[in-house]
């Protein structure tokens, strides 16, 4: 994807007008660099920042009269390969609230959904062009904050929250580590590249995080993080040879995810489930049978977009086996792929995998330090997202696309600087 850089259509304006558009770009950055703070304090709260850092951005474009050269710059994003698929993945969920039992669940899972995917895609547009090193710095100072506070937070049981009168159960320090692992690969990358002898302090900061998701209940933070380091080390090495495995592995994870249910009751044995009792896994084997079961009777389209809260109330769960049909009222699938499968069909499910394909070529054709970092970043979502919440929560959504500008943050240092 391509940005709009600063020195484009005939330079900056003059005077005021300059003064108001730095002030902007800078407010911008500001408040990308805040969500993870921010998800510390409330954790839902990614979509405000990224939304706002948008908002800022949009307005710093319009200060240096460059909308039209945005709107330009956004067709052409848009009117590539990887922006038509997914454009046609968006425009199949839009159209399957036409069968949707629960229309206004829907409508609002697409809202919250798409407030996210659109603030990333005005910021990926915008803001890496112009992001600083402050800034950067900015985002390292809040995240580490963001998990002394996790980890103080953890340690003494809340006691904070509690005398404050805040909501005080542990399980809302999950949203925030996860939006930590996201952003650990832009920081990683921009401390190896922008720093000397920078993999100490990246090695230092990944630390912190893992300690962070080690405090918390959140199983799939740490499978993320084993995921995305084992992802970026092996991408540094052979970063198209790694994307052309991630290829094959999403093709087959697509094909079997229907399936996956059975596959992992026969898969895993009895004592494995034992040892991860804490974590819930003979439940989400459970969870992903009673899904299959709604894929089977509806193949093609799926029970519509954002209906997995409503599933148990669907037509179709009345043709589901009775002990399955009540671990379809759990909220969702614990996989995105699954998610996929029940609420858009095949359909959704063939389109998503091909936007998936594209980005995946895309991430080869990088620089290798690039390229390393998009695969980890993908590769530790994709953990997560096999084993976790719901596909189209905002947060989770507000996180990937902040991780994604950061990235192309780094991207464009990178090219200027030659490193």
């Amino acid at each position: 994807m391509e940005v709009i850089a600063p020195e484009a259509a005939g330079g900056p304006p003059a005077g005021l007008q300059t003064r108001q558009a730095r002030a902007l770009w800078h407010a911008a950055m500001a408040a990308l660099a805040l969500m993870p703070l921010g998800m510390a304090v409330a954790h839902r709260s990614s979509p405000v920042f990224a939304a706002l850092a948008a908002l800022l951005a949009l307005a710093a474009v319009a200060a240096e009269g460059r909308l039209a050269e945005f709107g330009r710059a956004a067709r052409g994003a848009l009117a590539s390969p990887l922006g038509l698929s997914a454009l046609a993945f968006l425009a199949w969920c839009v159209l399957s609230l036409g069968w949707s039992e629960f229309r206004l669940v829907s409508v609002s899972a697409l809202g919250e959904f798409g407030i996210s995917v659109a603030a990333a895609f005005v910021l990926a547009l915008t803001l890496p062009a112009r992001m600083t090193r402050p800034a950067f710095w900015l985002l390292v100072a809040c995240s580490v904050v963001a998990c002394v506070t996790t980890i103080f937070e953890l340690r003494t049981g809340l006691a904070l929250r509690r005398s404050l009168g805040m909501r005080w159960h542990s399980f809302i320090f999950n949203r925030p580590v996860l939006t930590l692992l996201c952003l650990l690969p832009p920081v990683a990358a921009f401390m190896l590249r922008g720093m000397r002898h920078g993999w100490m302090p990246g090695l230092a900061f990944a630390g912190l995080v893992f300690a962070a998701m080690a405090h918390s209940e959140s199983g799939a933070s740490v499978l993320g993080f084993a995921a995305g380091a084992v992802t970026f080390l092996a991408a540094l090495a052979a970063p198209r040879l790694v994307a052309g495995a991630a290829a094959v592995a999403f093709t087959v994870l697509t094909a079997a995810a229907p399936f996956l249910g059975p596959i992992a009751d026969r898969a895993i044995p009895a004592s494995v489930h034992r040892k991860l009792a804490a974590d819930h896994s003979r439940d989400r084997v459970d969870i992903w049978i009673s899904f299959g079961e709604v894929i089977r009777h509806q193949p093609f389209a799926g029970a519509g977009f954002g209906v997995s809260p409503r599933m148990r109330d669907t037509a179709v769960a009345g043709r589901v086996p009775s002990e399955g049909e009540t671990l379809l009222g759990v909220g969702h699938p614990h996989n995105a792929l699954i998610q996929i499968w029940a609420e858009l069909g095949a359909v959704g499910a063939v389109l998503a995998l091909a936007a998936i394909l594209l980005l995946l070529r895309t991430i080869a054709r990088q620089e290798r330090p690039i390229a390393a970092a998009s695969l980890a970043l993908l590769g530790s979502a994709t953990a997560v997202a096999l084993v976790g919440h719901g596909a189209w929560q905002g947060w989770w959504a507000a996180a990937l696309g902040a991780a994604i500008v950061w990235i192309l943050a780094v991207r464009r240092m990178q090219r200027e600087t030659g490193a």
